[in-house]
């Protein structure tokens, strides 16, 4: 291809592409850099000039990227984070002295874990950062951070990430069952305080369900044995769900953590369930176009220090 002059080439248009790339739909890419719609597709015109390329096209599925378009997306990534570099002062970053405000996605659970210490820690040696959480009931914290609605998130640990999209983990969790102390099934719980499966499937169970997509671990596990457990009350939140147990037979499976912090306040205690539910790591997910960014490098080295401190006094 003939070389181009730069001089000529509006910048904005690599950012109307990154984005295109990124929603591959006119309307979100419009959205997420602040353009209506009509100047996002005139953008997209404009591009295909530039590339002497369609860039994307329509299918069935949505709009697909050509083989020219997935070839010049990483470069003109690096040349935005590279502009970027230069420009943005968050560079020139000091906790102690400087405000910003952060926004992170998570869901209840990790909430629940991080974020009392987590913002004592934040006051302490940053006192003017705010750190605005956003749920992920409605929308996944991964979706939220790769649409740019959030800085990152903590969350589950990612599958088929993005390639644009970072994670490292925070901590590492595990499923309990919660009972009444009293529960006529804590004394039938074996050594290591481990259910009998036809006891676990004997009473009913209350289960948290925090958003449409949230995962059915427990199930999963039953339903490769055959078995089905009897479901009593679904919520979409943690504490709500554990103040159901006191006063009744119903059985609870929660994240460890979570539970060891809240049920002996309640005259709850925790057991081994029947059937194995893997742990899994809870993670910290962000944008590649933050990894030199000097606030955003100090907040996930934040978030994963009192990660990895709450575990140990776990």
């Amino acid at each position: 291809m003939a070389k181009v002059n730069i001089s000529g080439i509006d910048l904005n248009l690599l950012v109307a592409f990154d984005a295109l790339m990124e929603h591959k739909n006119v309307t979100r890419a419009a959205r997420a850099v602040n353009l209506s719609q009509p100047a996002m597709s005139n953008a997209l015109s404009r591009l295909r000039d530039l590339f002497a390329d369609e860039l994307l096209v329509r299918s069935p599925a949505g709009m697909r990227p050509t083989p020219r378009a997935l070839e010049a997306h990483d470069a003109v990534q690096n040349v935005l984070a590279a502009i970027d570099g230069v420009f943005d002062t968050s560079n020139r970053f000091d906790p102690a002295k400087d405000a910003r405000t952060f926004r992170v996605a998570m869901a209840e659970d990790p909430s629940l874990f991080l974020l009392p210490t987590l913002t004592q820690r934040i006051a302490a040696g940053a006192p003017r950062i705010e750190l605005d959480v956003v749920s992920t009931s409605i929308r996944p914290g991964v979706e939220l951070v790769q649409a740019g609605e959030v800085e990152a998130c903590v969350a589950m640990t990612p599958k088929n990430l993005p390639k644009e999209l970072r994670f490292t983990p925070v901590f590492r969790e595990r499923l309990v069952a919660v009972v009444r102390k009293d529960h006529p099934m804590v004394k039938g719980a074996k050594g290591e305080g481990k259910i009998p499966l036809k006891d676990f499937l004997a009473y009913p169970h209350v289960t948290l369900r925090p958003s449409v997509n949230a995962p059915r671990r427990v199930d999963d596990a039953l339903a490769k044995l055959g078995k089905e457990r009897q479901v009593a009350v679904i919520v979409p939140h943690f504490m709500v769900l554990l103040y159901l147990l006191p006063g009744t037979d119903m059985i609870a499976c929660v994240a460890e953590k979570l539970a060891r912090r809240v049920a002996p306040s309640l005259g709850l205690v925790l057991l081994e369930m029947p059937v194995r539910v893997p742990a899994y790591d809870v993670c910290l997910v962000w944008h590649r176009r933050f990894d030199q960014d000097r606030g955003h490098m100090w907040l996930r080295e934040t978030i994963i220090a009192e990660g990895k401190a709450l575990s140990k006094e776990s």
